[in-house]
């Protein structure tokens, strides 16, 4: 019943996405066939990922459909709008990416430390994959004649800055974690403690009352 409901919710979402597609077309006079056509990608992914944050924990699986689906869509985008389509020789690269910020979101939601250090890694690997590689094709390859000749130093800096973003949240998370454990350590020290003095009193007692 429940996979039910959230299939025919996400039917009425992917609907009422495709109308107001529609009639965005109809207002603004936007050819949606032309260069916005990823959008009919997008939109589903997006229900995806909208099910996956506002569902229960075993619909947080959810995030790897959507994630997939809206990266795809957003790859699409770009290239339909620059008419860049030789980019996918090195944009697949970013399905990694896609994948571990997923599985990094499962991570968290479920409370999973190894499902999400499994997506950090994606994360990382992806970009740096995607980085190189993207470089390599437009700088190399296809000679600076590409999309990115006059985008080298802007992307190099947001890929950076992401990569930065991406080790900071794993160490904070690290170190979030580690007072659990000290503080676990303490109390169980600060137990044995209390629980030898209680037995040195108990034998001072014993020895008292023994003497009289």
């Amino acid at each position: 019943m429940a996979q039910a409901a959230n299939g025919r919710s996400l039917t009425a979402v992917g609907l009422i996405g495709a109308g107001i597609l529609f009639m965005a077309a109809q207002i603004f006079n936007i050819n949606l066939f032309g260069a916005l056509w990823p959008l009919f990608i997008i939109v589903p992914g997006l229900a995806f990922l909208y099910f996956a944050a506002t569902g229960g924990k075993k619909q947080s699986g959810l995030a790897v459909p959507g994630s997939l689906i809206t990266g795809t869509g957003l790859i699409l985008m770009v290239q339909s709008l620059t008419g860049h389509w030789a980019s996918w020789a090195y944009a697949w690269t970013l399905y990694p990416v896609f994948l571990g910020m997923a599985l990094s979101y499962i991570g968290q939601r479920m409370g999973d430390n190894n499902t999400y250090k499994t997506g950090q890694g994606f994360v990382k690997f992806g970009g740096a994959a995607f980085i190189i590689s993207a470089l390599l094709f437009e700088l190399v390859l296809f000679g600076g004649g590409g999309i990115l000749g006059g985008l080298t130093v802007p992307l190099l800096l947001i890929g950076g800055g992401l990569f930065m973003l991406a080790s900071r949240s794993s160490a904070k998370r690290k170190t979030d974690e580690e007072p659990l454990f000290v503080g676990a350590k303490l109390k169980n020290d600060y137990s044995d403690r209390l629980r030898q003095q209680i037995d040195e009193a108990l034998a001072e007692d014993e020895e008292a009352s023994t003497a009289r």
